[in-house]
């Protein structure tokens, strides 16, 4: 009788379940912001700024280095299946009657309530954002692998990709966000300046973090993708690109899969 190996476990699974449950989690975190002045100026912030959204491109980068576009780009879908889904959710909560022996329905609307909102904000900019920082990641990618195949230089290509991402990202959530009501319309100037710094800042600081990750990735799944077949954000079901393992990764190994554009 054959026996069929078991599939090697693979982190891609819990590396997006972490991605898009980070998503929705600051989608409400994200109602809640403060003000201070730094150095004079005044700023002002979200939760979700400080807290989760610079993790959730983080993620984007690994999934993208590591996996490659083709992965990411579904990745992106799921997310933004789930953000619309969860605005679903959350409406129907708020609409359904509730009993006179719950005492906080005020507040539990005003929580939730503002969450669809806040999630078609958060859809247009995380859509555009999380392409734009994918793309211009992954691209970069085929033109230094070029004369970079130990990826001694990837800093430059997630900083630069972060800068372009947020700050498309925050400049529509923030707009979109504003027009709802979420946030006060004196704060819009602010808040996109100092969500698109702060955030770009974090990013920034931990991506050492993230050069660490993408190279125990890369050695565990034995995966270093470079391109796609398609650079179309809406080809969904489309594979293709080259898995580089290159020397500098202590992998051996070199195989070409689809070839990219």
């Amino acid at each position: 009788m054959n026996v069929s190996k078991p599939r090697p476990f693979s982190l891609l699974e819990p590396v997006i379940a972490a991605f898009v449950g980070l998503i929705l989690v600051s989608n409400i975190v994200a109602q809640k912001f403060l003000s201070f002045q730094l150095s004079g100026i005044s700023v002002s912030t979200d939760l979700g700024t400080l807290l989760l959204f610079p993790l959730t491109y983080i993620f984007g980068d690994v999934l993208t280095e590591v996996f490659g576009f083709a992965v990411s780009r579904r990745v992106i879908w799921y997310g933004f299946a789930m953000n619309a889904l969860a605005a679903l959710l959350f409406s129907l909560a708020v609409a359904l009657p509730f009993s006179p022996d719950f005492g906080n329905q005020r507040e539990f609307a005003m929580v939730l309530g503002a969450v669809p909102g806040l999630v078609i904000a958060s859809l247009a900019g995380f859509w555009v954002g999380s392409f734009a920082n994918d793309f211009v990641l992954a691209r970069m990618k085929v033109w230094m692998v070029k004369w970079d195949p130990s990826h001694r230089w990837l800093a430059l290509r997630t900083i630069a990709s972060t800068l372009l991402g947020e700050l498309l990202d925050t400049l529509i959530f923030v707009s979109v966000a504003t027009a709802f009501g979420i946030f006060p319309a004196g704060l819009m100037a602010s808040l996109i300046i100092s969500q698109w710094l702060i955030k770009s800042a974090i990013e920034t600081v931990l991506t050492p973090v993230t050069i660490v990750v993408c190279g125990a990735l890369k050695r565990r799944e034995g995966i270093d993708m470079v391109g796609t077949a398609s650079w179309n954000p809406f080809a969904f079901g489309v594979e293709g690109g080259e898995n580089h393992v290159a020397q500098g990764d202590g992998l051996k190994t070199k195989t070409r899969s689809h070839p990219h554009n």
